[in-house]
This record gives C-alpha cells, structure tokens and sequence, in this order.
C-alpha cells in the first residue's frame, strides 16, 4: 500500500467516523421531538428548552456531515458539462476547486474560531427562550465541523493532483466494503 493509498484511507475513515457518530443525533433530535409532543399534546405542559435543543441538535448534525458528505462525493454540483471533459481535464477542475475550497475554508476557519472563542470568553447564553442555554458548546461545534471538511477537501485535493499527473494509486472509494455506509 502507497503513502498515498495509507493517508486517503485514514481520512476516508476519519471522515466516515465523524459522519457516522454525527448521524446519532438524529436520534437526539427525534428524542427531544417526541418529548415536546407528548409533553404538550399529551400532558399539556410544554417545554421551554425542547425546540431549541433539537433546533442545536440539527445545527450541529449538518455542519458536522459536511466531512462524511464530502468523501462519499454527495454536495450538490452541477457535473452535465464535467462530466463531458476528458479525465485529466476533470482532474485539473478539481484540482482548482478544492486549492479554492481549502482557502475559502482556512478563512471561515480562522473566523469561526474567533466566534467560537469570543463566545467562550463571555460564556454567551441563548436570548431566544426563558430558558437560556449556553451557546458556547453549539458555536464550537462550527471551527470543529470546518476544521474536518479542511481534512477532507486536502485529501480531495490530493486525489485531483494524483489522477492529474496519472499517478497510479489505490483510491480507498473503490473498495467494496466502502459500500456499506
């Protein structure tokens, strides 16, 4: 196994392990739902945490999936003329798009830890409900989400440059047990 097959296999993995411990707080978001529902329907009592708890559950599952979406190759993009280019062509695009995405990314990282951090300096507390939850573990899910998504993009980046200059490599997404997710 090349250098290159070790590091794209440890990211994909890393990758699908983030994505796939992020996916249990769908049931977080299913959980606290419920609750409400049963607590205000059911048993006329309302909660006044339920909705923005579940409102931060989501927030964080999406920032978080970015990673997993990324290398399972499923953010939304517009391929009927990329997929007409000839493989190197498509190779160098990417090659663009991902040293573009990971400059655009190492700045909104930079700036979402500075927010994360301001936060936690303060101990910033929701103003939306009487029940005030600290916003600081919430806003520091967002330079964690990016910081994962930076991980993923290199590794993209680094797939671009290898199928470029026709490199021959194993890439780990055509392994069979990768179809599993």
């Amino acid at each position: 196994m090349s250098k290159i097959t070790g590091y794209l296999r440890f990211q994909d993995g890393l990758s699908d392990w983030v994505g796939k411990a992020t996916s249990w707080l769908t049931l977080g978001i299913i959980g606290v739902l419920l609750y409400e529902v049963f607590a205000r329907y059911i048993f006329n009592a309302p909660t006044v945490w339920g909705h923005e708890l579940a409102t931060m559950f989501f927030g964080a599952l999406s920032i978080l999936a970015g990673s997993y979406t990324l290398r399972h190759q499923q953010h939304v993009r517009s391929d009927v003329i990329y997929r007409l280019l000839p493989f190197r062509v498509q190779a160098f695009c990417d090659v663009i798009v991902f040293a573009l995405g990971i400059l655009v990314l190492a700045i909104f990282f930079k700036l979402a830890v500075e927010f994360a951090y301001r936060s936690w300096l303060i101990g910033e507390y929701s103003n939306s409900s009487i029940w005030r939850p600290a916003l600081w573990p919430i806003k520091s899910t967002i330079p964690i989400a990016v910081g994962f998504l930076i991980l993923q993009c290199v590794a993209e980046f680094v797939r671009a440059v290898v199928r470029l200059f026709g490199m021959r490599y194993d890439d780990p997404r055509d392994d069979m047990s990768d179809a599993d997710y």
